[in-house]
């Protein structure tokens, strides 16, 4: 717990208060305090007279901040430490609790995640047991071809409603135009209404006439 808040504290130091992301090229401005400096040079953009500091509005007299490279340096250490944090972690939420060893490979049959020594034990001495990149690579593979065809079906049903919509607009068109006459009206609203979507069929008492 002291090392989560310890790293929390010089991540504090090592970020930028106006972006809040990590430092990129820190400089200290009169105040004292540390900024990207990108970051202050937006902020400070459009002014002539007087520059606040974004973070404690202390108005500097001059638009003038100095380069840190020690506080680059800290800020790089800052990224490298939360990164290990982060793997260790994640590595702590894939231990086989009852072997303290990394879940490694993938029970088809249970649908389980197993170490090394789970995978050889009685309990799944006769399933499909593969490594777990494996496993994730072929049930990926498996949902894309689930998916293909439903995909296929929305791309056709969305060109269909596109065609639709334009020949709707067509029709207004038509029907608003004086030169347009009844007959011609009847025949392109009979058109637009025969255009089905895709999979639509006709009801059992149009198709008995």
């Amino acid at each position: 717990m002291e090392f989560v808040a310890a790293l929390a504290d010089l991540r504090a130091e090592a970020s930028c208060p106006i972006c809040l992301d990590y430092l990129k090229d820190p400089v200290t401005i009169s105040c004292g305090h540390n900024f990207c400096l990108s970051c202050i040079i937006m902020s400070w953009k459009d002014l002539d007279d007087s520059f606040p500091c974004p973070f404690c509005h202390f108005c500097c007299p001059e638009r003038k901040f100095v380069s840190n490279p020690q506080l680059g340096s800290l800020t790089e250490l800052a990224k490298q430490l939360q990164i290990r944090s982060k793997r260790k972690r994640q590595e702590e939420k894939h231990v086989c609790k009852k072997h303290n060893q990394l879940l490694t490979f993938f029970c088809q049959k249970d649908l389980e995640l197993l170490c090394p020594r789970c995978s050889f034990s009685t309990d799944h001495q006769h399933h499909c047991v593969w490594p777990i990149k494996k496993a994730a690579s072929y049930h990926r593979k498996k949902l894309e071809e689930y998916n293909a065809p439903w995909k296929e079906r929305v791309e056709l049903i969305e060109k269909v409603i596109t065609m639709q919509t334009r020949k709707s607009l067509e029709l207004k068109k038509q029907m608003e135009s004086p030169s347009v006459t009844r007959l011609e009206c009847s025949c392109a609203i009979s058109a637009h209404s025969n255009l089905r979507l895709p999979g639509s069929h006709d009801s059992p008492a149009s198709g008995s006439r």
